[in-house]
């Protein structure tokens, strides 16, 4: 499909899975040239009748006004008010408790046997409760349970449901964290002095962007199944972790591959004019397979170098979150090379069955492994 898309050019007509017609981006270097125009953003002068990528109404807070000026505001407080809380320094102070969490995973994984299903039993579980660590959350699995409901894109009525009960539930856990605060997330963006709604607002979008975590560490899970020589090499040699992780966010396709923007002005690119008020999916995915850019990109190389993939997104809109996401592959990759050196995949890694349009958090459903 990517190549398809290519073929016909790199910016083209689609019609998304909600049934409305957008631009379709899929070349590394209009990607980024996109990613960098501030005719492009989160505003649309009708947002009521604005072009949908998915039905769902989370989707919604996507769009931060009518008002370029005021959208450009909004999403500099966002990335203002959760940047400094995402840094390397702070996020590298995780590790031994994501090494823990990890580690008695695993060791209730190999108890049960010789086979396990490492997306639903490791990737999804140890991301949120990292995730759930991170924000001062109680309960990670009622909290997966409400996001999953939220995020549902094929019952727009649930989703709703779904939605109102997450911010409720948020809005609770913001007024505890006033009278009870703590190490966390939460309780640090309450003591800042932010409004509640805007807390909530923050809590909920850093929750949903983090759905992707588990699906790029299950993908690299596979690759390295399906790539036994590239495991063998960051076995032999660990300080080639690193790139490893950058390789696997190149290859990994998610759900939130695409990043639905919309246009506020006319903008000519690559033969043709997006149209204001038009709906653009940066698809960072397909930009990762340039060959333009990445030299055989079909091959999963770990000692790639340079590696100017664009996985976290770019510019303005760069993931908050990578510094976690980077920090979180490297150790799960290693324990997991540790504990379990040969497992392999339990079918074809074409046959890996996948969730795609469910669930905002789409993309690997399971990773079948034996050992």
């Amino acid at each position: 499909m990517i190549r398809d898309a290519r073929a016909i050019g790199p910016v083209v007509k689609v019609r998304t899975l909600a049934g409305d017609e957008a631009w379709l981006v899929t070349r590394y270097a209009e990607l980024k040239q996109l990613l960098v125009d501030d005719r492009l953003g989160a505003s649309h002068k009708d947002p009521a009748h604005r072009a949908r990528y998915l039905d769902n109404p989370l989707f919604d807070m996507g769009v931060l006004s009518d008002d370029p000026a005021v959208a450009a505001e909004i999403h500099s407080r966002m990335r203002t008010s959760l940047t400094p809380h995402f840094s390397a320094k702070r996020m590298n102070a995780l590790r031994p408790r994501i090494v823990e969490m990890t580690n008695q995973l695993l060791d209730g994984i190999i108890a049960k046997g010789s086979s396990a299903e490492l997306h639903g039993e490791l990737s999804l579980p140890v991301s949120f409760l990292v995730l759930c660590d991170l924000l001062g959350l109680p309960d990670p699995d009622g909290f997966m349970t409400m996001l999953s409901t939220a995020g549902d894109v094929v019952d727009s009525e649930k989703a709703e449901g779904g939605r109102l009960v997450l911010f409720d539930h948020l809005l609770e856990l913001v007024a505890y964290k006033h009278a009870n605060p703590g190490d966390d997330l939460i309780s640090a963006l309450c003591a800042a002095g932010i409004d509640d709604d805007f807390v909530t607002k923050l809590i909920a979008i850093t929750s949903f962007s983090y759905l992707v975590t588990p699906k790029n560490l299950s993908a690299g899970i596979a690759l390295f199944a399906e790539h036994p020589d590239q495991r063998d090499l960051v076995v032999k040699d660990p300080s080639l972790m690193a790139g490893a992780v950058e390789e696997v966010v190149r290859m990994s396709k998610t759900s939130e591959s695409c990043q639905p923007r919309y246009a506020h002005a006319d903008i000519d690119i690559a033969g043709v004019t997006i149209k204001a008020g038009e709906l653009v999916l940066c698809d960072h995915y397909a930009a990762g397979f340039d060959d333009l850019v990445f030299d055989a990109p079909e091959r999963f190389d770990i000692t790639r170098s340079p590696n100017p993939h664009i996985g976290f997104s770019y510019g303005s809109w760069y993931c908050i979150g990578a510094p976690l996401a980077r920090i979180e592959m490297q150790e799960v990759y290693s324990a997991l090379f540790t504990r379990l050196p040969d497992y392999r995949l339990a079918v074809p890694i074409n046959q890996i069955p996948m969730i795609n349009d469910l669930q905002l958090g789409g993309g690997i459903a399971a990773v079948p492994v034996e050992w």
